[in-house]
């Protein structure tokens, strides 16, 4: 019977509607499995004044479900042949006039910008954005309270991992000075079409009180912390000095009004050390060459997909 040949999630309906086939240039593992929509809702709870932003919209799926929670939802997608599907997930005129969809590089958009504020974050994210997006929208969207987002799972152990590891990194740093860890869920390979060829989890991630020096310098707290995991082999005194191009026994004060021992690699000093770290070269005036306006700065990790 043809019906037993329509494909029961919409997802690949919509695949099969439009003829589309996957590109692997733009790492695209569609999401296929409805049931994970719910749980996503569920992490998320959503209010109905919520602002939602989703990267790499896809096919729809997520961000329909997203506009019938929430007051609005920014989507954004770098793949405009997906339009005509859509248009067509996205035509009710309720879940339509809800939806700000942009076509374009999410690494490119002036996320501070964004009209209204997002609240919430949930993504597929490619796995190519992942670290580099988790990364400038802690910094640039203060006002998202909660993310609910796919990446992979190397990515996710990455930035759940607790200091003196070799997974604990600038990634890692980064995300505990801003948000507290609510759940890391593995997802099985078979809720994506294609099937990746590596595995994916769930991360959820809520925002937490954050020292104001995060907020005030994040240029300069970005610095030490990618230079202090610059070299993971030296120590972190040493791989600051070489990193800021600050003297070594200039530093060796730094670490000493930090409470940090100058005898430790990067891996083993946790988050708050990093913000003593950057107040010590604050207080010695270390810190001139990080005093430019802000900006778009380097990104914090990278992933792959």
């Amino acid at each position: 019977m043809s019906g037993d040949r329509t494909p029961r999630q919409v997802s690949l309906a919509r695949l099969v509607e439009f003829g589309i086939v996957p590109k692997r240039s733009l790492g695209q593992n569609f999401l296929v499995d409805d049931n994970i929509i719910r749980v996503i809702l569920q992490r998320l709870a959503p209010l109905p004044e919520d602002v939602a932003i989703e990267v790499g919209a896809g096919l729809g799926i997520l961000t329909r479900a997203l506009a019938q929670a929430v007051g609005r939802v920014h989507a954004f997608e770098i793949d405009r042949s997906l339009a005509p599907a859509l248009e067509v997930t996205l035509a009710d005129p309720e879940v339509a006039e809800r939806v700000l969809l942009q076509y374009g590089d999410i690494m490119k958009v002036s996320l501070e910008s964004l009209d209204p504020l997002p609240t919430l974050c949930a993504s597929n994210l490619p796995y190519s954005v992942a670290a580099p997006f988790l990364g400038e929208a802690l910094e640039r969207l203060p006002s998202v309270r909660r993310y609910c987002l796919m990446m992979q799972r190397e990515v996710a152990e990455r930035l759940a991992a607790p200091s003196g590891g070799k997974d604990y990194g600038s990634l890692s740093v980064w995300v505990r000075l801003h948000t507290r860890i609510v759940e890391v869920r593995a997802l099985s390979r078979t809720i994506f079409h294609p099937q990746p060829n590596v595995d994916s989890s769930l991360v959820t991630l809520e925002r937490a009180p954050i020292d104001p020096l995060v907020i005030e310098r994040p240029i300069l707290l970005r610095a030490v912390v990618e230079g202090a995991f610059s070299q993971r082999r030296k120590l972190a005194v040493n791989a600051l000095a070489a990193a800021l191009d600050v003297p070594k026994e200039s530093l060796g004060e730094v670490f000493r009004l930090a409470g940090v021992s100058p005898q430790v690699r990067a891996e083993a000093v946790e988050p708050p050390g990093f913000v003593a770290l950057a107040r010590g070269l604050m207080e010695l005036g270390l810190d001139d060459r990080y005093n430019e306006a802000r900006g778009r700065s380097g990104r914090t990790g990278s992933s792959r997909r």
